[in-house]
């Protein structure tokens, strides 16, 4: 029988696990994920080598397995502000990280993204 893991219980394994673990998680065998990391044909997540050690982010399994609650995070921690080509040196409150639209500048023609040609 294999155990059910949940995104709390991915969560308490601290900030890494080990390959083992992983391949419990996905309900593979561990010489497969092993095999793939070797090969370099594991892109699932990171992969950390730590000497002989083969370290896996628990971050990355709980992205990968629970993305869609991902969309529950505010827009604005979602999208970090772009840097601001502005200059705000007499509003002390605007810092250079600010996106335009928080500043309430306008956005210039010389700024404007074209798409490439064929693209």
């Amino acid at each position: 029988m294999t155990a059910v893991w949940t995104r709390d219980a991915i969560e308490a394994l601290g900030p890494t696990t080990d390959v083992p673990t992983t391949a419990a998680i996905f309900d593979v065998d561990k010489d497969t994920v092993y095999a793939q990391i070797r090969r370099n044909e594991w892109t699932a997540t990171r992969v950390l080598r730590l000497g002989r050690k083969i370290r896996i982010p628990t971050r990355d399994l709980i992205a990968l397995l629970y993305a869609p609650e991902a969309a529950a995070v505010p827009a604005q921690r979602a999208n970090p502000a772009v840097p601001s080509q502005c200059q705000h040196a007499e509003f002390s409150q605007v810092t250079p990280m600010e996106s335009q639209s928080q500043c309430g500048c306008r956005v210039g023609e010389s700024v404007v993204i074209h798409p490439l040609p064929g693209a």
